[in-house]
């Protein structure tokens, strides 16, 4: 019987990626980790169940889940800028979020399965899937369910987000149209990488309805 703390992502966007070298965040220990943006449209029903299962198994069909602390977060609270404004190019805007960590690198693939080496492959902005498991935690008076980072599929190349690699192709647009006159076709910097970008598909407007589920997204 598979273990119903375990779940695998749909299709979503890993930004901040640490997973070929441990770092430390804020007073934690060394740990990989990442954070993982799911769109709103997405069916999050199983994952809603997997968390459930983990509170389940560490406090027993009687928890609160009202009063735990859960690892999947709203975007739009890290959209909100300065002055209070919902910033919709925000690229946390009408996501969830995740941020997910190991003590142990985790398993890092590409669509044949085959390993990632090169940390360069796997930046801030590709589409992966990830494979989470949870587990309920009672820490200095603070209960949840935190997420564990098992592996990652990198699923295509996307837009560079989060301090991930440069567009050469926009930094270098007015040079390459200056070398036009010297050149018969300017280099193309991002053939490889963005030919095809597996980019989302633009994330409609986010709906909003009531919901008085104890787990809050």
């Amino acid at each position: 019987m598979q273990d119903p703390t375990l779940y695998l992502t749909p299709e979503c966007t890993i930004v901040y990626p640490s997973l070929f070298e441990p770092t430390a965040y804020k007073s934690e220990e060394p740990t990989y980790s990442a954070t993982f943006l799911i769109a709103k449209n997405n069916d999050l029903s199983a994952l809603k169940d997997v968390i459930k299962a983990a509170a389940i198994k560490k406090w027993g069909q009687k928890v609160n889940f009202k009063t735990l602390n859960y690892p999947v977060r709203n975007g739009d609270e890290k959209a909100i800028d300065e002055n209070g404004i919902l910033n919709k190019d925000n690229f946390y805007y009408n996501r969830y979020f995740i941020r997910a960590k190991s003590k142990w690198q985790p398993a890092i693939v590409n669509i044949y399965n085959e390993q990632i080496t090169d940390e360069n492959d796997l930046y801030g902005g590709c589409i992966v899937r990830a494979y989470f498991s949870f587990y309920g935690y009672d820490y200095m008076g603070k209960k949840g369910v935190g997420c564990g980072l098992r592996a990652v599929c990198k699923v295509a190349d996307g837009e560079p987000l989060g301090g991930g690699r440069i567009n050469t192709s926009e930094v270098f647009n007015e040079v390459l149209q200056e070398r036009d006159t010297f050149i018969d076709s300017p280099p193309n910097f991002n053939e490889r990488e963005y030919n095809e970008t597996g980019q989302q598909n633009e994330i409609p407007e986010p709906q909003y309805t009531e919901t008085d589920d104890d787990i809050p997204f």
